[in-house]
């Protein structure tokens, strides 16, 4: 995401994402409606590179970024999850579809306990190696404890994802750990592995294992939550202390053992079952396409919700034989396609990123560096990490390969392919390298759009400074009286921040094109146009002063974007009545956005009174 470290430095300086009631963009800012303003720290958001200048106006927060804004906006809602439409309040509705909510939930309960998960894991495949190799006893009390150690990771499970799902489902975390242990009591244990019928109130329990599990403890919890909501209204205020966690635990944790756990377990045994069916009966096919298909769910965080899948395998079968393979094949295939862009770029900084993020790729599994700075950012190198992963995917099945940690596949983590019995590593190593060599064989045939490297730098510089030395002129867009543009009641515009121009207050609501070029931009709301005009210079043209609170009312645009028009086209319409009667300056701004492109932009003398289309209005030397 390019404007991803902007972005995280704008929702910290506006006080962070829970003081964020809206934000919406117009033509050059981000508009901001911010619960508690003195929570934003001005100095800091003016600081952030890439803010032009702080405006705080109409009790909006705004911040002006320039022409880019629209892809500032769009990365910026991705993080806080807005619609175009949508309102960050307390009370807004959560629309997302029934799909998004469930892969939200599970990977929101997840995704905190995994580190973890992976920590215990690789510690129990260190004691295996240990042991393999005659350095440690298992009978040993060294081996006893740590194994007690590693063992408690997954053995608790249930409790670190009901502590995960609570905050989810926004309620009582202790709780949420709490029914998760309930779940785990040595009292249960004990009566399941006796095997004799267990009742409650003359109701019979199933007898379910729930160690190492998830799906219970997330269901359990969501139940809960709703207990709760009900628990608080009906317990009068002074016992609540005490009554309300105790009402909570009488209701929830019965229903868990007769209801909800027994739901949940065939739920996962159900997932494990289907996993393994297709692994027997389809792996070398599903394989290789999951693989080809891996990065695209990680770049959009969908990856997250095959995490039960491969905890719930080594969970019940003692291993994982898809989603960790795939994940191998992925990882490897990021590597070896950010390792062909260092090798082949000319741009010395993009050579830098990919190979030391095709180094971390490579050691740690971590591919993200080199997945959103290298290869989705450049996209083709992304179909040749798809085209390598299959490979190594289509080989990985063939050979039944398996893993028996649930951890990030790299190089660091070749022991989570080996078990008492049976040992994969050097067919991991062998996957790796099919993964590599066809990863980056796909990257260089196919190539990529290498960035401007210094030697075209160079040139674009000189044609640059040799078009600076050139004079034009740009004709009026609107019928009017021209002003210059520090008289107008914004301080954006009147400071020059935006660049050099003039204004128009008009007399006629129609935008002409003032020469021939091409649509930049067009906005939803109409109340402003982006050209770049045949003489390279890039123009705002800007009709009323925050008419983008009138969202669209007395605007029409007539072009699209990307389209070619000639000198004298209409592009844009407007109701200089209608803006006026709601309220709204109806003043006209013509900013060069690329000024300092040019040596000048100067206002042409008889432009200071009234113009029409056939009258110059600035100059650009």
């Amino acid at each position: 995401m390019e404007y991803e470290t902007m972005n995280k430095e704008i929702i910290q300086g506006v006080g962070g994402k829970n003081n964020i009631k809206s934000v919406v963009h117009c033509a050059t800012r981000l508009r901001f409606v911010l619960k508690n303003e003195s929570k934003a720290d001005d100095e800091k958001v003016r600081n952030i590179p890439g803010i032009l200048q702080l405006v705080k106006k109409a009790g909006q927060y705004q911040l002006v970024i320039g022409n880019n804004v629209e892809d500032v906006y769009n990365e910026l809602a991705d993080m806080l999850d807005l619609d175009d439409d949508s309102d960050n309040s307390d009370n807004s509705k959560d629309d997302r579809n029934l799909f998004d909510k469930i892969i939200g939930t599970i990977t929101g309960s997840i995704a905190p306990a995994i580190p973890l998960l992976a920590g215990a894991g690789m510690g129990k495949v260190l004691l295996l190696v240990l042991t393999l190799s005659g350095l440690l006893s298992e009978k040993s009390q060294t081996y006893i404890m740590l194994n007690l150690i590693f063992d408690t990771g997954y053995y608790f499970m249930p409790a670190f994802i009901g502590f995960s799902a609570a905050k989810i489902f926004k309620t009582n975390q202790f709780l949420g750990a709490f029914i998760g242990l309930v779940t785990v009591n040595p009292n249960w244990v004990a009566l399941v592995a006796a095997g004799k019928p267990v009742q409650f109130l003359g109701m019979p329990v199933n007898l379910v294992s729930y160690s190492a599990t998830l799906i219970p403890a997330i269901l359990s919890v969501w139940i809960m939550s709703y207990i709760e909501k009900f628990v608080k209204k009906i317990t009068p205020g002074m016992i609540k202390v005490f009554a309300e966690p105790m009402l909570i635990i009488l209701i929830t944790a019965p229903l868990t053992f007769l209801v909800i756990g027994p739901i949940a377990n065939l739920i996962s045994v159900g997932i494990a079952n289907v996993s393994m069916f297709l692994y027997n009966n389809a792996g070398f096919v599903a394989i290789p396409v999951l693989a080809a298909l891996y990065p695209w769910l990680v770049s959009i965080g969908i990856h997250k919700a095959l995490s039960p899948i491969s905890i719930q395998l080594v969970a019940t079968q003692g291993f994982d034989p898809i989603i960790r393979v795939v994940a191998l094949c992925s990882n490897m295939s990021q590597a070896a396609a950010s390792l062909a862009v260092g090798l082949k770029t000319k741009n010395k900084q993009l050579r830098g990123l990919a190979l030391s993020s095709s180094v971390t790729a490579y050691l740690g599994g971590i591919t993200e560096p080199a997945m959103f700075g290298v290869n989705l950012k450049l996209k083709k190198p992304m179909y040749g990490a798809m085209i390598g992963g299959a490979v190594a995917g289509l080989f990985a099945g063939l050979m039944k390969m398996k893993a028996f940690v649930y951890v990030t596949p790299g190089l660091l983590s070749l022991p989570m392919w080996v078990s008492k019995t049976e040992n994969y590593v050097l067919l991991a190593v062998a996957t790796i390298a099919i993964s590599s060599v066809a990863t980056f064989i796909a990257t260089w045939l196919i190539g990529f759009e290498d960035p401007v490297s210094d030697k075209d730098a160079k040139v674009k510089k000189d044609k640059a400074d040799k078009m600076i030395t050139e004079k034009h002129t740009i004709k009026s867009p609107v019928m009017g009286k021209a002003i210059p543009l520090s008289q107008v009641n914004d301080e954006t515009f009147s400071s020059g921040i935006m660049g050099k121009g003039i204004a128009i207050i008009p007399s006629e609501g129609k935008v002409f094109a003032p020469t021939n070029g091409v649509v930049s931009a067009v906005f939803e709301t109409s109340h402003a146009i982006g050209v770049h005009l045949s003489n390279d210079a890039d123009l705002l043209i800007h009709i009323g002063i925050d008419t983008v609170e009138l969202k669209g009312k007395y605007f029409k645009t007539l072009v699209n974007k990307g389209e070619e028009f000639h000198a004298g086209q209409e592009l844009l319409e407007f109701d200089i009545d209608g803006i006026k009667d709601a309220g709204y300056d109806p003043t006209v701004m013509v900013i060069v956005l690329n000024s300092k492109d040019f040596l000048e932009v100067l206002p042409i003398p008889e432009s200071k009174n009234k113009v029409t289309m056939s009258n110059d209005l600035l100059m650009l030397a």
